[in-house]
């Protein structure tokens, strides 16, 4: 079996409907892989009803944002049984018209500083959960120019740059293991060595050990971490649709069914 456990949809800032992601993840022999959009569940019960016709299993899931001494810290949250907790749904809403209200401010501070074309407009309407890639997106679509090259205008050290509000990493991990969660501390290779030695006395279910940006010693050392704290391992790709630029396509970093067991063990009834 193929396992993948971090993917991203058009419900966050994926380029791909669940319809779509689905499809490429048969096409590309994924036997099961986890939904996990930014701050949001609300593709959730849409892309079970597609997976189910393609005899695909998807495990219903969301990528939390929270920070730890100025870094950005990502946490996968898989849901036990498949069942999206109710308080997730309401975390969802409330963190889109967050991220919304957000998107407005910095895309007409961009406007106004640097002089370049935007469509609040369409990045309103065709985005469910709006983050900092779906608005570097829509500046290089209105001005003709890369995504690379847009990115400075969204980048922390752009002059219009607005930080999100987030959880503390401490208070996302409470939130959801109050829910039943599984925890998972997402790339841990983008972070610090030392940061993520400080991470892990929080207590987290599992770590992304295998990861499409590891660097070549990465993973050993990252297995070695989940048996020095009584860990699962776990493996995604961050699947966006963007992959060959910054993501990776669907099914390139995955578990076996052996690596994955412990993980089956503690979701319960997801097939």
């Amino acid at each position: 079996m193929k396992i993948d456990l971090h993917n991203h949809t058009s419900y966050s800032d994926g380029l791909y409907t669940p319809k779509e992601v689905v499809e490429l993840a048969k096409k590309q022999k994924v036997d099961c892989f986890a939904i996990t959009d930014h701050d949001s569940v609300f593709g959730c019960d849409e892309i079970q009803k597609f997976a189910k016709q393609e005899g695909i299993h998807v495990i219903s899931g969301m990528e939390l944002s929270t920070h730890y001494k100025h870094h950005s810290v990502h946490i996968v949250c898989l849901f036990p049984n498949n069942v999206v907790p109710q308080e997730m749904i309401q975390f969802s809403l409330d963190k889109k018209k967050e991220r919304e209200l957000r998107a407005v401010k910095m895309m007409q501070k961009i406007q106004e500083i640097y002089h370049v074309k935007i469509d609040l407009d369409a990045l309103l309407q065709e985005n469910e959960i709006i983050t900092r890639a779906n608005m570097c997106y829509n500046i290089a679509k209105c001005n003709h120019i890369t995504e690379k090259e847009a990115e400075v205008y969204i980048s922390n050290k752009s002059k219009a740059y607005i930080p999100s509000t987030k959880l503390s990493t401490e208070e996302g991990l409470q939130m959801v293991k109050k829910l039943g969660c599984i925890t998972i501390l997402a790339h841990p290779c983008l972070l610090p060595k030392d940061i993520v030695e400080e991470l892990l006395q929080y207590e987290f279910d599992g770590i992304e050990a295998r990861y499409p940006k590891n660097q070549p010693d990465d993973e050993a050392y990252f297995i070695e971490l989940a048996k020095k704290y009584n860990m699962f391992i776990s493996a995604g790709s961050d699947f966006h649709g963007d992959h060959g630029t910054k993501h990776a396509m669907i099914g390139t970093s995955t578990l076996n069914e052996e690596e994955f067991q412990p993980i089956v063990e503690r979701l319960g009834n997801i097939w």
